[in-house]
Formats: structure tokens, sequence, C-alpha cells
């Protein structure tokens, strides 16, 4: 398992090494791992992401199924200048559930590792698909060689209080077909709603732990409620240009982490989700 020295924070080769900031896991990591989104940028993106928070990003996601519309060779060399960096990357699920409507999962899967990716979402957040398929497409892209990101949730889903025992549900069924990780949709939660679901959180992360967790974080505020409630073992899925705030937060030197404030009584707000 990957970790850090006694006394090592992980940052002595970067600007200020005198000043002490909690120590994390260096990559590769196991725990605590940060997953940004690509929403079909060009190398010069991926170029700056990484100068400036390689080391502390674990994964990127190719969102909005925006591959679809790229090069083949552009992808191809994304793709190895990501993994030349530590990065692993995976293709999150709105291709995959076309695929899925059209079905071609398993030739999508292969194609997926032929391009050198690393995992695939399994999503049914924009179509309707019977939990046997959905476990089925886990099972299938897993004996394809990939590491399997499990969405929980579904976009417009319903937040009313009633419902969420669902989703408590919905994951113990997911982790059946043994994903990866399973990520977990802010829609509902902590976006799209009027209060943020925090006891919800709450109790997703007591009956499951974080460690096989992935948490849909698109806020500043829902990052610092995740981090200062789970600690900086939380995984969260973000944007790419929160990359650096996101660490400094689990670093404990960013806005209320460094004066020692605690969040308890406080939630993230009802922020527009960027997706």
């Amino acid at each position: 398992m990957s970790g850090t020295e006694p006394g090592r924070t992980g940052l002595e080769d970067k600007a200020f090494a005198f000043i002490r900031v909690a120590p994390r896991p260096s990559k590769p990591r196991e725990d605590g791992l940060t997953i940004v989104a690509d929403r079909g940028y060009g190398m010069n993106r991926i170029a700056d992401l990484i100068e400036t928070a390689g080391d502390h990003v674990d994964w990127v996601k190719f969102a909005i199924g925006a591959w679809r519309v790229l090069d083949e060779a552009l992808l191809r060399r994304k793709i190895e200048t990501l993994h030349a960096a530590g990065i692993k990357v995976f293709m999150a699920g709105d291709c995959s559930e076309a695929a899925y409507l059209q079905g071609v999962s398993e030739r999508f899967y292969k194609t997926v590792r032929d391009l050198g990716a690393d995992g695939v979402e399994v999503s049914s957040a924009q179509v309707l698909m019977p939990t046997a398929d959905k476990l089925r497409l886990i099972e299938t892209a897993t004996a394809a060689g990939l590491a399997v990101v499990a969405e929980a949730g579904r976009k417009g889903s319903d937040p009313r209080p009633s419902l969420h025992g669902g989703i408590i549900k919905e994951i113990a069924t997911l982790r059946q077909a043994g994903p990866w990780r399973v990520l977990v949709q802010a829609e509902g939660i902590t976006e799209g709603v009027d209060e943020p679901r925090l006891d919800l959180v709450r109790e997703v992360v007591a009956t499951y732990g974080v460690e096989t967790l992935i948490f849909q974080a698109k806020d500043t505020s829902t990052q610092e409620f995740y981090v200062r409630s789970f600690g900086n073992g939380v995984s969260l899925d973000i944007e790419d240009d929160q990359a650096v705030g996101l660490e400094l937060l689990r670093r404990g030197i960013r806005k209320s982490a460094l004066a020692g404030k605690t969040l308890a009584g406080d939630g993230p707000t009802a922020a527009a989700s960027r997706e």
C-alpha cells in the first residue's frame, strides 16, 4: 500500500518546503483519490494540469461523451501523456449508456481497453436500465480488464428523504458485481436541492466507509464538507481547475481548515452543477 514516511509530507520537493502541512500518501494512492473531468480539452490544457497538479491528480475522467467527437489519435496522445505523469484514465458513462442502448457494450469496452484507458464508468444516469443489465455490464467491463466505476443515483433524482434508503440499497446491489469503486452521483444529494442531504452522505459513509466510494463534489463548499467530515482519505470527483484548491484543503492550509473552523451545522450550498 502506498504511503508517506513519518515526518514527511510528500511535498519536500515543492516550494516553501519549510512550511508544515498535513501529510498524505504519495502516488500511486489507494485512498484519497482526486478524479478530475476532461470535457474534451486539448493537449495544452492537459499539459497545464500536469505541470500544476500532476502530483495531486490520480485519475482523469473523459467526461460528457466528448471523446466520441475527437480524433482517436488525440485520445491516444492524451492517455499516453497522462500515464507518463502517473495519472490513470477512465471513460465516463455517457457513451457507455449509448453503447448499451445500441447493443455494442462488449465492443465498446474492448475499444476502450485497446485505446489504452484504464477504466470505464457504468451508469444509468440518463437511460432506464434494469438492475440485472447494469450488474452484467459491470462484470463484462471487469472481464475486459477495466477498472469499473459503478455510478449510484440518477440525474434528476428525487431528493425526498423518504426515498433516500434507495441509494443505500443501490450501492449494496452494485457492490455484488465487484466494481473497483462506486461513485455517488451528487444530483439529488448536494446538487439540485434546496438543502444538501448531508445526513444521507453520513449514512452512506457509516454503512460502507470511504475506501471503496467516490463522491461527486463540483463546488468548493461541498469539497470542504467531505474533507472536514471524513478526512483527506475521501475520494472526490471534481473539475480540473479545482485540483490545486482541493489539495490545499486536504493539506489543511485552505480557508477554514487553516483556522481550525469546523463545518458542524454548515453544509454545501446547492450550487449549480457544471455537468
